[in-house]
């Protein structure tokens, strides 16, 4: 399987996974896990500012990325400004609080930004997985939740 499909795929079988554990587990419990999963994605249009537009929204380029400084964002609650900058191009990543940290992101931190098919990934030095994903917004509509009905 290529690097590129990896991270989607593994994204699906996440997502495939909850209904099983919904069976077995109290509603509160599928709720946290649903949330988990749901903070450690976003749409590139939500999560992206001060990049070059183009007409599918905010375009990145990949590459290496430092973490210039950490904000709050006082309009959004709970959502935190992660300045980065690269080479030739820097941007705000808006990211949940609560992925900034358990990502124990802070400044002077290197990220690797990737930019397969489905949109855009943040993946901290020296980390496996990505931390954050940032979907287009085609293939943010196609993982929309839908409640599961029996």
């Amino acid at each position: 399987m290529t690097h590129h499909l990896r991270l989607p795929v593994a994204f699906a079988l996440v997502l495939l996974a909850v209904p099983p554990l919904a069976a077995r587990a109290d509603s509160s419990s599928v709720a946290s896990i649903s949330a988990s999963v749901s903070k450690a994605v976003g749409s590139v249009s939500d999560s992206i500012q001060g990049s070059s537009h183009s007409a599918s929204g905010p375009r990145v380029a990949a590459g290496p990325y430092r973490v210039v400084e950490i904000a709050a964002a006082e309009d959004r609650p709970g959502v935190e400004r992660v300045q980065l900058q690269g080479d030739a191009a820097q941007f705000t990543l808006l990211l949940p609080a609560e992925v900034r940290q358990r990502a124990a992101l802070q400044a002077g931190d290197r990220v690797a930004v990737s930019t397969p098919a489905y949109g855009v990934a943040f993946v901290r030095e020296g980390a496996a997985e990505p931390f954050f994903l940032a979907l287009d917004d085609a293939w943010r509509h196609e993982f929309q939740r839908q409640a599961v009905t029996r």
